[in-house]
């Protein structure tokens, strides 16, 4: 009796072990493409609104600012925390659309639900 209940859990000892350095090796390749990204908000899901592609979807967020995200295959849940990261473009793309609104001189990513997406602002 007591070895079919130890099989198991050494089972279930055994993957998550060999598991944790995967999510290790994945965060810090994820943590590779943030390289010149500064946090600039921190923010709640307001509403997702379904857009034309697919996995295109409008992201509202509390603080009245919304971001377009292509490829995200399931929405985020109402208040879920979005953490919005900002890259300025290089700085010959600013110089050369100087006239454009500051806020498409960036290149920005969202951060929720564990992974990041790369996102345009919507006016």
């Amino acid at each position: 009796m007591r070895t079919s209940i130890v099989h198991p859990v050494l089972f279930a000892l055994a993957v998550t072990l060999l598991y944790t350095p995967a999510i290790g090796r994945d965060a810090a390749r994820d943590l590779r493409k943030m390289k010149g990204f500064t946090i600039i908000d921190a923010a709640v899901v307001k509403e997702v609104v379904k857009g034309d592609g697919v996995g295109k979807r409008k992201i509202v967020l509390d603080n009245g600012v919304a971001f377009e995200v292509d490829l995200l295959l399931l929405d985020p849940l109402p208040l879920t925390d979005v953490i919005i990261f900002a890259k300025p473009l290089p700085k010959e793309l600013r110089e050369k659309f100087k006239d454009l609104p500051e806020h498409l001189l960036n290149e920005y990513k969202l951060l929720f639900d564990n992974e990041a997406y790369d996102a345009r602002p919507v006016r």
